[in-house]
């Protein structure tokens, strides 16, 4: 019959991620107050001064501040009580706006290159006036807002999939700035579309990583920074323990990992042992590898399965 062992870091660690990500929620907002003043200041600049590029950027910024949100409205999900059938709550939303994000950067991308080649082909008259002053409007509120979200983007993808919005117009802002510079002094009209490639492809290159991270996220694979090899040896390595198989490592969110796997003991013990070397792996896991939800099955080394057969963590 089988029992089931909490490690007292469980607790602990949901509430931890809770209060991170309650964190990262007022950052998004703080960053969404951005934009969105910027791109209503942009739309009246467009309007009163008859700037198609202000209008442009408006729009553009548009697309981030959507991005934005939805990244924000993520966590604001994920964090709500949800219904006892959930067991790992919402988390999930945080990754499926990973996606989501990632895979809306590529249309705008391919706007992007679709407009450089036109632009190639057939030069137009540029404002570089204009050109210069939504330019630095842009990259004004980009950079306090890439800035506002870069400490958290290192560890929550879905935090990075917006930061790498704000980084990607940062870049687009100073591109914008750098041609419009180009044009006045050299009057090369054809640095605006070579750079808008170069820009376009950035995003493409960064599109794909996002989205290769959450689908792996989806598909539950092993966290790219975690080996199982290392893994496996590290539980061998405890005393009593002869073997480990079926090991199965994935990630439910942003820190927040989780594990299974059939552990053979050298000698059968009683339940009492074998309950204090579930808390011994489960910690050694935990400090080791930040793997916060463990599952471990104990197995004799004829195969049968020891009574106290379960510890999760």
């Amino acid at each position: 019959m089988g029992e089931q062992h909490h490690h007292p870091k469980h607790a602990d660690s949901t509430v931890h991620i809770g209060r991170v990500r309650a964190g990262e929620r007022r950052r998004l907002l703080l960053v969404m107050t951005v934009t969105g003043v910027t791109m209503v200041g942009e739309l009246v600049g467009g309007f009163v001064f008859g700037s198609a590029a202000l209008l442009g950027d408006a729009f553009h910024m548009l697309t981030h501040f959507g991005a934005v949100g939805i990244s924000y409205a993520a966590i604001v999900v994920a964090l709500r009580p949800a219904p006892a059938d959930k067991t790992y709550r919402n988390w999930r939303f945080e990754v499926l706006a990973t996606l989501f994000n990632g895979v809306a950067m590529l249309p705008l991308a391919a706007y992007v290159v679709w407009e450089a080649v036109e632009r190639w082909r057939h030069p137009r008259p540029i404002d570089v006036a204009g050109v210069l002053i939504v330019g630095g409007i842009g990259l004004v509120s980009n950079v306090i807002s890439a800035a506002i979200l870069h400490r958290h983007a290192r560890h929550d993808i879905n935090v990075r999939s917006a930061f790498l919005h704000m980084l990607a117009d940062t870049i687009s802002s100073v591109g914008v700035i750098a041609a419009g510079v180009v044009i006045l002094v050299f009057g090369w009209s054809l640095a605006d579309p070579l750079i808008a490639m170069g820009i376009s492809l950035m995003i493409v290159f960064w599109s794909a990583a996002l989205i290769r991270t959450a689908c792996r996220i989806l598909l539950e694979s092993a966290p790219s920074h975690l080996a199982l090899p290392e893994i496996e040896e590290a539980i061998e390595k405890e005393p009593g323990v002869a073997d480990v198989h079926d090991l199965h490592v994935w990630t439910i969110t942003s820190k927040m990992y989780a594990l299974t796997a059939h552990v053979v003991l050298s000698e059968d013990v009683p339940v009492s042992r074998t309950e204090q070397m579930s808390h011994r792996l489960l910690r050694m896991l935990d400090d080791r590898f930040d793997i916060n939800h463990a599952t471990l099955q104990f197995e004799t080394g004829n195969g049968r399965a020891l009574p106290c057969e379960r510890a999760e963590s």
